[in-house]
Formats: C-alpha cells, structure tokens, sequence
C-alpha cells in the first residue's frame, strides 16, 4: 500500500464539453436512447468519446433516457456509468445511429470496514475504486461514483468487474490510503479490512534573509521514497504554512521555491509532526579556486556545473587567478569542474557541512593533469593485430558509490578510443590512477590498471570459447515421495553458513519451483566445486543438499526430504503507517535464516518452523527502526503463537554534538529497561538531529556505537540532547610518490572495546570519524592497486593523521620506468 496527497485521488480530468463547428464541417448526429437497470435514486451519466480520452460530449441522462451529440467522424465510443453498477460502453460507427436501448449490470461488490488507529470505526470515510475508467476512457469528476462509510465504519461498493482494483479511501483528520491491489473475484467474499493514519503535519514559516515573512510562495515536501508525488502548501500572510497530511513518523524532505526568490536550503529527513520549522531565503554562492595540483598556476578557462532542483546550470568561467563565485537560488545538491587536459573534479554539496557566511567555500581545488596511454591490442593465440577493439576508461567502481553514476550522468561516460588496422590505440584525459578496458567481438574482455608514470599498455585478447551449460535439477518432496511446491536457492558451499531460503547476494540463483515440487537450475560455466541447495516449502523444514559438480557435469534427480515441521502464528499490531509493515525473520538453533518474509498488522501463521528457533520482528522507516526477539519452542504443541505488539507512541528527539559541533551520521542503540517493549536504532541526519519513533514510556538506556551510554526517562514527546566527548579522528590519504589525494580508499577504524566503524575518502582524500572512545584504536586503509596500510592509534581528543599509501610493485616499476 502507499500514501497519497488528496489531490491524487481525484479521477480523470473535469467536466468539459467541446463543440467544434466551421463552415465545412459535418452536420451534427445527435445520438438518443434509453438505459435500463440503474440503481433507484443515482444518477446515470452517457459520455460520447472521438479519437481522444476525454470525452467529446457528457451528459447525465433524464429519467432513463439521454440524448447526446456525436463527435464528426465514422466512429465514436459511448461510455455510460452509474453508481453500483457496471460500466457500458458501445462503438457507434457510420450513417444514421438510430436511438439504443441499454441495461446496466449490478456486477460484483467489495466490502470492508475502516478503522483509524486506534482501532476506533470511522464514519463517513470517501471511498473511490479505480478502474473508474473503462477501455482508457477518462470519466469527469462530477460523474465518477464515489461511496461513503455508515455510521459503523462499514461500506459496501458494487458495479466492479472481476480483477484487480485501486481502492483510495478520505477522510477529515487522516491521511489518505490507497489500496494499489485489491481483488475481486466471482464468488467470492470480497472484503477489505482498512486503518487509516491519522494525519499528522509540518508546520513554520518562511522569511527572506533579513527575517521579514515571505506570503504566497510554495512550501514543497519532497519524499524519501522518489515515486511518490511530493505535497505543497502556500504560505499565508505572515509566511505561515501547514504542510500534510503525513502519517506519525513520515520522514520527508522540506524546502521552499519561488519564481523570484529561488530555493531554500533543504531541510533534510524532516519527521512529521513538527513544528515551527523556519525556512529562509538568501542568496548563496559556490566560492572556490581551481589551480593545476602540479605547477600550483591558476586553472584560467573551465566550466562548472550545478545540479540544484533537478536543473543543471552551466558556467563557462575565465578567470586569471583561477577563482570562481558562482550565486546559488539555494538547495544546491551537486558540483562539477571540467577543464581541457583534465579529468574532472566534482562532489556532492549535500555531504559538505551546511552553508554558512557566503555559502558553499570549497577552498582551492586542485585538478591533476590529465595523462594519454597509447598501446595496441593482439590476438593472444595468434599475436595478430585486432581492428575495431573499443578501449575505455573504467567509470569509478562500486567504492566511489553513487559518485561514479553522478559523473557519469552529468560529465559523460568517457569516450572510448576504438583500434585501427593495426590493432593500435591512443586514450587521452586519464586520471593519474585508473583502470581501461579492451572490448572486442569474439573475445573475452581484459581491463587492467594502469600504474601512474606509464604511458604504454597493450593488450593480449582471448578468443571466446563456448562454456558449457551444468544442469541442477531435482525436486521436493516428503519422506514418502509425494512431491510438494517449495522455492530452491542455489549457493557456493563456501557461503553455506550465511545460506538461507530469503536473498543473499552469495546465492548463485534460485528457482520458485513449480506445484509438484520440480526445480531446474541451468548455469552457463558454472565452474567446478561444491554447491548447496537450500530450499523452503510451507510443507515443513527441508533438509540441505550438497552436490558437487566435476568436470562441467550435470547433476539431475536430485531429491530435497521435507520434514514436516510445526505452525508458529505470528500477531503484530500498531505499527506505524510510515512503517509500512514488519519484516521477520525466523533463525534455526544454528543461527541460519529458515524464513524471511514482510507482515503488515494482524495475525499471521508460517509453516515448517523448526522446534526451536529465534524470532525477530523489525520495523523500520528511513533513520529508525524498532524490533523485538522472541524464542520460540514448539515441544508437543503442532502450533505456537507469539505476538509483537508496537502500539508504543512515544518520541525521543534531540540533536547530537561534540564540542558544539553536531555530529552527522552516528548511529545509536535505544534499549529499554523494560524487556518487554521495543528496541529501537537511529542514525543522525546531516545537521545531527534524530527522532526516534514507538517507544514505550519508562527508562530507556541510549548507548553510542563507541560506547557511550546516557540514561533517559522516556514519557510522550521527550527532548534528550546528547553531547559526545570530544574524541575524534580526521585526515588525508595521498599517493606516496605523486602526494595526490586518494578518493574512494576503504578505512576500518576498531577501538580496544570490539567498535569498528567504516568509511571512504571523499573526493580531496579526506575522511573523518566521530564520537568515538577515548583509547587506542587501529585504523586500516585499502585501494586497490595500493600496498594495504593498519596503524595503531591512542584517540584522546580531535586528533589528525595524514598518511600515504604505496603502491603495489612500486620499487620494481621505478626500475623499469629507469
């Protein structure tokens, strides 16, 4: 299910009547009849439709006859809806129409009750269903059927066809709920069960730079989850604005824009409710100096690039000292400096501090001349020469994260350089440090890192050999044969210990089998060694299989046992609509996974549970999540229950420092001193702030990460500020021949008490930890390419290391390069 602003529940488009005439036009057919079979008392509505969706002509009919002017043209389509009742629609082609004679259908009907919350029944709920439509042909508002909720919550609507539905339901006081797959089947009971949230808002105000309130500009909440439509409001006079509805907890996005004025700075990850959040307008700028990292001479000529509210605007710069100052609407998200005979240089202005002063101060920026590498690639076997090989610059791997695809996006994938007849190349504007690939038709393709000072590589290309197809087939059954459904994942015996029935991203592939337990697994080269078969059924536990595969072989017939094993019936109850649903995990006696799967409020009942085993319901929604451990033990019992009950309302909020200084991205442990109530975990956002969401009221331990724990009293909306010691480690990577900076390098950081957090180095090659313990601690560095590097250090205080990273072989490539 998902949550929709109101606006979104409005169907079709409005109420519009085209009348088209000219002097050469056709004469105008007018179309008369009568429809029987209406429900007493609503309304029937009869709209003409020509080429286009909406329709031509709409009228509601008299009585049970209406009379409609056809579009020009040999074809038209009439569409005739009603409350209750099936949609009709008929094609009327060529000559005179005549006057038709139509009977609606009563179809099948849904049924449902809507509670809100707290379980309490709600009258009066708007309920729409889509299809409101039928064969794409748009029905105006005034004539889309709508129903409403009695007195006891329950409602009842007809005229649907058998299939899947769209069920939006409205209410004063809540958040609108969209039911994306409801459905409707012939002979059955077809029953919804509804909890609307109740609404919950973001409230404050918006000002200009000099505080005076800005009226009549849009307040805009862009959500975390990108498909769904963000909500606006207007602000008032005093630059007031309410923006929602949200449900309790919805994590959002909130800035405000202007024609005039711009955009405000985001203010990020926002939880409803909250209120007086201030948003002001102000002019910020992008400052900064591009100099060549080897000369330290002002770059003169480049161009920069911003992405600020989805636009990306280009600046052709020159300058002779080499400094920029670019003005900024606000919100800013990216940056990017390109210069001829460099590669480029860019960062994510939302993972820099707030802008403060004149804005963004990225300080001086050194681009690293760009390096050319010619070469020449040959057939492997033969030494001959290929003609038409692509060579190409390797984007950023999969350390550098989102910062590859951003680069890619806005800069361009790189250009390769394709081969000539005599199978020769040259690749210009490379990064000192890299990795080019050779790709050509018939061969398998090569990539290899190219040292810094090496301007020669060529290329040695295996020709493709057909792997063969190993084939994996067997099926499930029980200890008698019967085969019985089931799904089956196939992993490397090397993983069996994080094997399990859900997805791993060890798993070689997996198969859903079909209803008589058959399974077929057929891997393309498929390297010798030992595989397992994990599989699941609702039939019971089934027993894991080892199969090994030698010599490329098939392995058929193979048969995974079914024990039937007991039923655990879950119940989970009040969480939150933001939440969406619980995802729970049941872990056997040696801690593997023997189920996964996600469970919304209500009761629950999964099958083949061992007879001991864990389980672990976890709630989560953006910076939180909340979770509960039960263990279960079936003993004589075929069926145990266990219930996770996350009715708790409470907040804990505050914001996280160390020396004044908000922290971003810590992360923190909730634990309650009573057992039975909920955990939770939160993570800071960039300014240091966290909510935390569904505690229960009472003493609450919060323990950082690192070690550090504060007692809390937690009773309804409790503000707990947490400062940190002052305990801190910063620095910067370099190459250790060239003294560039190192970007995307892998660091560990482990304390004495078994604390370990990891980070990567930002684009200049710097990094930081915070809020750590004060002791000693063993930080590791990794890139490949590079010798790895592990240094003990005693943290008391902010302390700042710079280290260098050698490369691999760099003795032995300084001789060839001599």
């Amino acid at each position: 299910m998902r949550f929709v602003d109101w606006r979104a529940t409005v169907i079709g488009t409005a109420l519009t009547s085209l009348l088209l005439a000219s002097a050469n036009a056709e004469p105008a057919r007018t179309l008369r009849g009568s429809v029987e079979g209406g429900e007493e008392g609503e309304p029937v509505w009869v709209g003409v439709f020509g080429d286009e969706a909406e329709a031509a002509s709409w009228t509601q009919a008299t009585g049970a006859r209406f009379e409609v002017a056809l579009p020009p043209g040999e074809r038209a389509t009439l569409l005739v809806v009603s409350k209750n009742r099936v949609p009709r629609t008929m094609t009327v082609e060529g000559g005179s129409p005549g006057t038709l004679a139509l009977r609606l259908t009563p179809g099948l009907a849904l049924a449902g009750t809507v509670r809100s919350e707290d379980g309490t029944r709600l009258a009066n709920v708007e309920v729409s269903v889509e299809p409101a439509e039928s064969a794409g042909l748009k029905v105006p508002p005034d004539a889309a059927p709508r129903w409403r909720s009695d007195r006891r919550g329950e409602l009842r609507v007809g005229g649907l066809r058998p299939g899947r539905h769209v069920v939006t339901l409205t209410a004063a006081g809540h958040v609108p709920l969209m039911l994306e797959d409801v459905e409707v089947r012939e002979g059955a009971a077809n029953r919804i069960e509804a909890e609307l949230p109740t609404a919950h808002f973001i409230t404050g105000r918006v000002v200009n730079g000099d505080g005076h309130p800005v009226a009549d500009v849009d307040v805009v909440s862009d959500n975390r989850i990108w498909n769904q439509s963000p909500t606006t409001a207007k602000t008032d006079k005093n630059g007031a604005y309410r923006l929602g509805p949200f449900p309790l907890g919805e994590r959002v996005n909130v800035f405000a824009q202007s024609a005039a004025l711009g955009s405000t700075v985001h203010h990020d990850d926002i939880p409803a409710p909250q209120e007086g959040l201030v948003l002001v307008f102000r002019r910020y700028a992008i400052l900064g100096r591009l100099v060549d990292a080897t000369t330290g001479l002002p770059v003169r000529k480049f161009r920069l690039t911003v992405l600020c509210q989805g636009d990306d605007w280009v600046h052709e710069v020159e300058a002779d000292d080499g400094r920029f100052r670019l003005p900024l609407d606000g919100g800013a998200h990216s940056f990017i400096a390109q210069a001829p005979g460099y590669p480029p240089w860019f960062t994510f202005l939302l993972a820099l501090a707030p802008p403060s002063g004149e804005g963004y101060d990225l300080g001086e920026i050194a681009l690293v001349p760009g390096r050319s590498v010619s070469g020449r690639v040959v057939d492997a076997h033969t030494g001959r020469p290929i003609p038409g090989a692509r060579i190409s610059r390797r984007l950023p791997t999969l350390a550098h994260g989102v910062w590859g695809m951003w680069m890619a996006n806005y800069t361009g994938a790189p250009k390769p350089a394709v081969t000539g007849d005599d199978g020769t190349f040259t690749l210009d504007e490379l990064p000192v440090d890299v990795r080019i690939g050779a790709y050509a038709e018939g061969y398998a393709a090569k990539d290899a890192r190219l040292p810094p000072g090496v301007s020669h590589l060529d290329f040695e290309l295996d020709t493709v050999v057909p792997r063969p197809v190993v084939v994996i087939a067997g099926s499930i059954v029980r200890a008698d044969g019967t085969p019985v459904a089931g799904r089956v994942n196939l992993f490397r015996a090397a993983d069996e210990a994080s094997a399990h029935v859900g997805y791993s991203s060890d798993r070689v592939n997996h198969d859903y089998g079909d209803e008589n337990g058959r399974f077929r697994f057929e891997e393309t080269g498929l390297p010798d060694g030992m595989y397992v078969l994990v599989a699941g059924s609702n039939a019971g536990v089934v027993a894991r299989r080892t199969v090994a595969i030698r010599d490329g072989q098939s392995v058929e017939d193979v048969r995974l046992v079914v024990k039937e094993g007991g039923w655990l019936r879950i119940s989970i109850a009040g969480l939150l609509a933001a939440e969406g649903g619980a995802g729970v995990t049941i872990r056997d006696e040696q801690r593997r996974i023997v189920f996964q799967s996600g469970f919304g409020n209500g009761t629950h009942r999964v099958s083949g549970v061992p007879e001991e085993a864990v389980v672990v319901a976890t709630a989560s929604d953006g910076g939180q999540s909340r979770w509960f451990t039960r263990k279960i033990r079936l003993g004589d019992d075929a069926e145990v229950a266990t219930h996770f009950d996350f009715t708790a309302r409470s907040r804990l909020t505050g914001t996280v420092t160390a020396g004044g200084r908000p922290l971003a991205f810590v992360d923190f442990l909730v634990l309650p001193a009573n057992p039975s109530a909920p955990k939770a975990r939160f993570r800071t956002n960039r300014q240091g702030r966290y909510d935390v969401y569904g505690l229960a009221d009472g003493r609450h331990l919060v323990r950082a990460r690192a070690g550090h724990s504060f007692e809390v009293h937690v009773a309804q909306d409790t503000r707990f500020d947490i400062e940190l010691p002052s305990v801190s480690l910063a620095g910067v990577i370099r190459h250790a021949r060239t003294g560039r900076p190192i970007w995307g390098a892998t660091l560990r950081l482990k304390g004495i008490d078994g604390h370990s957090d990891h980070d990567a180095t930002e684009p200049d090659g710097t990094f930081r930890f915070d809020g750590l313990a004060t002791g000693e601690h063993v930080l590791s560095v990794s890139e490949p390419g590079f010798e790895s590097l592990s240094r003990k250090l005693w943290i008391a205080g902010d302390e700042v290391v710079e280290l260098d990273l050698a490369e691999v072989g760099q003795e032995r490539l300084g001789e060839q390069e001599h």
